[in-house]
């Protein structure tokens, strides 16, 4: 068995109880989209405002979780929201405005919307 298979396998059932999970693998495993689909399995899509907040440490892991989490609700009406420093603030507060269901953002650009 495979790390990537062993990271979802044990990572998803567990972190859907709504238990804290901390796990480790290598890169290319799939801990990303472990984490991500238990964020997004409890989306209501028809519910607002924001309910998930996935913070991440750099812009370039905010881009890659963006557009892991896009592929996965491609068939579903979940909108995602990716803000991090870079880019502007005024348009980041009107897109939170509009219909978003999850945001990855970077922790300073957390603190510059709180």
């Amino acid at each position: 068995m495979g790390d990537s298979i062993t990271i979802q396998e044990v990572g998803i059932p567990m972190a859907l109880t709504g238990r804290n999970i901390q796990a480790r693998a290598k890169n290319g495993t799939g801990k990303t989209g472990a984490y991500c689909i238990q964020v997004l399995e409890q989306v209501v899509p028809s519910e607002q405002p924001i309910q998930a907040l996935i913070v991440v440490t750099t812009r370039e892991l905010a881009l890659q979780t963006s557009q892991i989490c896009i592929e996965l609700v491609k068939h579903l009406d979940i909108r995602i929201m990716v803000t991090t420093g870079g880019i502007d603030l005024k348009d980041d507060i009107m897109r939170i405005f509009g219909k978003v269901n999850v945001v990855i953002a970077t922790p300073g650009r957390v603190l510059d919307l709180m």
